[in-house]
């Protein structure tokens, strides 16, 4: 052997791989919290506050309690007392079913086709209209991620939508401003989207139609927002291609997404269709369902009303039952039942066999297990805060200090708070279950509304998840968009800062008014 051969194999060796490092998922990340908080109740002293009729804690009355160390036997039975509940824990059971049953809902739209395919019309009727188009996709995904929360199935859309952006001048930069941008819009609006508003507004207890209006306006505005700043760059690639930070590589990008695709199987068949009509029904039954009318109005009773015209009369109490829930008063468990209802009857309608429909459901229900089981892990931190009895304390340094702030100060402080931990946990229920208790309390010291708080913590999910690392609708589409992270960061600045300069008004307008 030469001595250059030589040389050259002690350099290999020399040369150690270079490791690359990655986020722990969401799980390890829960975990070790529950680890950082029972070694702080070893050192935290314990405390307690009194509590009203409703179990919300009453502002200046702490006291000094006698301190409950958590060892490992405490640290590993958390996640399972999260998810079977106890004296001072509601079970995520009810919420771990619904998510699982959403994604048998899910799963057997994706089976029908339906929803890629009317998808798919919309874009090809509006790929002459750029501003039509971009309005039009973007309000889908906003849509999307306000009810449902959109976020790991944004990678399927943009593989959908980029040929067709192609073809019309445009870039694979565009198509992920419309899927990340467009479900988060949604996200940071999120109206009852049960993964986010819904958990956080049960650990805030109160109802989901709470600052639901305020939320609603924010999806139109934040979806108006986006699709003008999508517009406005994609415009300006359009007319000239240079312009996009992916020019030098659009030949690739033509042949790796070829806009030759057959359109010749793009008709929805009655079924289909049909399918389509209960989706949509679906969804609206929810809205309806969560909105607190007698909340809204005391003289709103119709569906109370009708509920106990049901209970009184013979056939029917018989046949429907005599303790229907009504609308205004349906959570989790009224919900799943739809779901399961709403997806068998899809099924049916698309012609399916019985065992193929269960078939379905399972599948799609063991798509979501991984966030179904997220909430009882979160759910964890709180059984660990609880029976350690820091959390009373760790209110009290947060009634010193933070809920001193004016009410202004307070909710900007709390939402770049949130933002910064939702950069670690993007999981809406992981974050949810680990500091809505905390900040829905403390935002009552501030005299800030408990709504505003969930408001905040929607819009912090929505902002972190169009740039943290950990989010799966961003990593997934900058790969598939062969967009490197810092150069996404490094483009999407100026455009989180105009977003979140925005959620800072809205959050200053909605204390004023």
């Amino acid at each position: 052997m030469s001595q250059t051969t030589v040389a050259k194999s002690d350099e290999k060796k020399d040369v150690k791989p270079k490791r690359r490092k990655s986020m722990p998922n969401t799980y390890v990340i829960l975990f070790l919290i529950i680890v950082v908080i029972a070694v702080l109740t070893w050192f935290v002293p314990g405390g307690a506050y009194k509590a009203d009729a409703t179990g919300h804690a009453i502002s200046g009355t702490y006291h000094s309690v006698k301190s409950t160390p958590q060892g490992i036997w405490d640290m590993l039975m958390a996640p399972i007392t999260g998810m079977l509940g106890s004296k001072t824990i509601d079970p995520a059971i009810p919420i771990s079913l619904f998510i699982m049953l959403f994604g048998s809902f899910l799963e057997m739209m994706e089976e029908s086709g339906a929803l890629k395919i009317g998808l798919r019309k919309i874009a090809i009727a509006s790929q002459k209209k750029l501003l039509l188009l971009i309005v039009a996709l973007t309000s889908i995904m906003s849509v999307l991620g306000t009810i449902e929360g959109a976020y790991e199935e944004g990678i399927v859309y943009l593989l959908m939508f980029l040929p067709l952006l192609l073809a019309m001048g445009l870039d694979t930069v565009t198509g992920t401003m419309i899927i990340v941008l467009g479900t988060q819009a949604g996200c940071l609006a999120s109206t009852i989207n049960p993964f986010a508003t819904g958990i956080a507004s049960g650990i805030a207890r109160i109802s989901v139609g709470d600052g639901l209006g305020l939320r609603v306006i924010m999806l139109v505005v934040f979806t108006a927002l986006v699709s003008f700043l999508i517009f406005t760059y994609a415009k300006r690639v359009q007319k000239d291609p240079s312009r996009s930070m992916q020019y030098y590589r659009r030949d690739k990008d033509l042949e790796l997404f070829p806009t030759a695709e057959d359109d010749s199987h793009l008709s929805l068949s009655g079924a289909q269709k049909a399918s389509l009509w209960l989706f949509v029904a679906t969804f609206v039954i929810m809205v309806v369902s969560l909105i607190p009318w007698t909340g809204l109005n005391s003289k709103w009773t119709f569906f109370e009303t009708f509920a106990t015209w049901i209970g009184k009369t013979p056939v029917l109490r018989v046949l429907l039952g005599s303790d229907i829930t009504p609308f205004g008063s349906w959570y989790f468990a009224e919900l799943s039942m739809l779901l399961l209802v709403m997806s068998f009857i899809i099924g049916k309608v698309m012609g399916y066999t019985t065992d193929k429909i269960v078939n379905i459901i399972i599948r799609g229900a063991s798509g979501l297990v991984s966030t179904a089981l997220i909430v009882a892990m979160a759910r964890g931190i709180q059984v660990v805060m609880d029976d350690g009895q820091i959390t009373p304390t760790i209110l009290h340094m947060g009634e010193s200090s933070l809920a001193a702030l004016p009410p202004i100060a307070f909710m900007i402080v709390s939402l770049i708070f949130y933002t910064l931990i939702a950069c670690l946990i993007p999981s809406s229920t992981g974050l949810a279950a680990a500091t809505m208790a905390i900040m829905a309390s403390l935002a009552g010291f501030a005299h800030v509304p408990a709504a505003l708080m969930v408001t905040i913590y929607c819009m912090a999910l929505g902002l972190a998840k169009m740039i943290t690392p950990t989010s799966i609708v961003l990593m997934t589409c900058l790969q598939a968009a062969h967009i490197s992270y810092g150069k996404w960061i490094r483009f999407i600045a100026p455009y989180w800062a105009i977003l979140f300069g925005t959620c800072c008004v809205i959050l200053v307008i909605a204390a004023l008014i």
